[in-house]
């Protein structure tokens, strides 16, 4: 299971100096969508929800503060522990220039410098990690690999957003590296995993299903005769315990008991929601991981090649190590995410990636035909003619997801819908006004308005208790939770949501008068104001 592949000493400074360059150009590519449409939070709520909710958080990380003491509080206790401490440490250092040249105000420069800093960055020096595994910078087979993986779809829309998948992808393809460098010698590459596997769990906590392929790193080394079986569990024990304590060292609230208290509040949390869905029932299983999975990573044939290869690799490839890694890597999460919590593209990117730069294999070391056997001949060519065809469909598919990212703010009608809204709230009152509206609507800061939302499903007692005054709901949010397919988590609080709907739905809310009503959202007014 070893590898008797070397690449460290073949490394073409030619190629690396194009991979390079090749990375920067992607740099100033993203440059420009990733500039668009963050005028406001608001606006960045309205595409993209997950930006917005940590965004206070990782400003109070860098606020201004009274002492060292209180600046260590906030930087450590950032309270958002939906995310690791080493996503926002990143993204609040990325930050510190804007806040020394006073730029903190231009939203839209903060959340570029994050996309592009903390999730594009990030995922290009992972993929370069993949690349170097695969062909040690030595062909020509680097540079087309990392093209290739580059227009990946989920890697494209990744690079337009401020998460922490890129660095999830980076961390992951680091320890993938260091096992791979080991190569079963246990040496301080096996151990500086052990820490890394730690910082991805801190991360987010798919650093836990690295278990399998660490496990067959410790079983190869008994079979192969480089350990002893007794060697191994202390191996195994070591690696577990430095896993622990980088973990902890990785998210240093933990070391505050209301730290611990939180995070563990959050993790239960997040464990249902992930597992249930989000107020409705998720769909799981092949066929709902599917539906989302050919969007992002291409067409099922593909897929396949790309899981036969790696097969294929483990047996007869020169890299047999390497690509008995990778599968280990990525069976647990894949059967983790299609059956027991539910699938989103982002998720799979740190083992779906490893796995498709294993096509690589079918490319020859030089470009050059292939007088060995004909019908292995044939069979690798129809296979890179399925892959080209693929990448040709990957480009068409980025360059529309490019634009329309890159012309999101143009003609929105969500945009639209707000100037209209205040046109009629208008012509009814000029007076001070709390105003409901949903997180995916367009509601900047408006003179005489007091805005409130909220993540959750409604019912008439939320909105009775807050007293609003208008509210503005989203016409998609209410065909979804009227939709009699889906199933609520909390059957009594779907039931009081799913009335509040239906009725939201009708135009004749308990309290309120329909103003305005298009296929983007609606407009209620308490009666008593349309009244007076």
């Amino acid at each position: 299971m070893e590898n008797n592949f070397s690449v460290l000493r073949r490394t073409d400074p030619r190629i690396w100096i194009l991979l390079v360059l090749i990375s920067i150009l992607v740099v100033i590519i993203f440059y420009f969508p990733n500039a668009q449409a963050s005028e406001n939070l608001s606006m960045v709520q309205m595409f993209e929800p997950d930006e917005e909710a940590p965004y206070p958080y990782l400003i109070r990380m860098i606020s201004p503060s009274e002492g060292l003491k209180e600046a260590l509080y906030k930087f450590v206790f950032y309270e958002y522990y939906y995310y690791g401490f080493p996503h926002f440490a990143l993204s609040a250092i990325s930050l510190l220039p804007l806040k020394w040249t006073n730029q903190l105000t231009n939203t839209s420069l903060v959340f570029l410098t994050l996309r592009q800093v903390v999730s594009l960055v990030p995922i290009l020096i992972g993929l370069l990690l993949l690349v170097y595994m695969q062909d040690g910078f030595r062909t020509y087979r680097s540079p087309i690999l990392y093209i290739f993986l580059l227009s990946i779809p989920a890697v494209v829309r990744n690079n337009f957003w401020w998460h922490p998948d890129g660095l999830v992808v980076l961390i992951s393809s680091l320890i993938l590296f260091l096992l791979w460098k080991d190569n079963l010698r246990f040496s301080w590459h096996f151990f500086s995993a052990a820490v890394f596997t730690g910082v991805l769990a801190a991360t987010k906590i798919v650093g836990v299903y690295y278990f399998l392929a660490v496990g067959l790193s410790l079983i190869g080394g008994v079979v192969l005769q480089k350990i002893s079986l007794r060697k191994s569990i202390g191996m195994g024990l070591s690696y577990i315990g430095l896993m622990a304590i980088s973990f902890i060292a990785a998210n240093p609230f933990l070391l505050s008991k209301w730290g611990r208290i939180a995070y563990r509040y959050i993790l239960n949390k997040e464990t249902e929601l992930l597992s249930d869905g989000y107020a409705i029932f998720y769909e799981k299983g092949i066929s709902a991981a599917w539906t989302i999975a050919k969007d992002y990573y291409g067409w099922g044939i593909f897929i396949l090649i790309a899981v036969g290869v790696t097969i294929w690799g483990i047996f007869k490839g020169p890299q047999k190590y390497l690509f008995a890694l990778i599968l280990a890597w990525f069976l647990p999460l894949t059967i983790s995410l299609i059956y027991i919590t539910h699938f989103k593209f982002q998720y799979w990117l740190p083992v779906a990636l490893p796995l498709i730069s294993c096509i690589v294999i079918l490319l020859p070391d030089k470009l050059r035909i292939n007088k060995g056997n004909r019908l292995q001949s044939s069979i690798r060519f129809c296979l890179l003619l399925l892959i080209i065809a693929q990448f040709v469909a990957f480009i068409v598919q980025d360059m529309k997801a490019y634009s329309t990212r890159y012309h999101r703010e143009e003609n929105n009608e969500r945009i639209a819908f707000y100037d209209t809204a205040v046109d009629k709230v208008g012509s009814i009152t000029k007076g001070d006004l709390h105003v409901y509206r949903d997180y995916r609507l367009y509601v900047p800061a408006t003179d005489g308005w007091s805005t409130e939302t909220s993540f959750e499903m409604l019912d008439y007692n939320y909105i009775q208790s807050s007293d609003f005054d208008v509210l503005l709901l989203l016409e998609q949010r209410i065909k979804d939770y009227i939709n009699p397919n889906v199933t609520g988590i909390d059957a009594e609080q779907f039931a009081r949501s799913f009335a509040f709907y239906t009725d939201a739905n009708n135009g004749n809310l308990q309290g309120y008068q329909l103003l305005y009503r298009d296929d983007v959202a609606l407009v209620f007014m308490k009666d008593a104001l349309i009244t007076h």
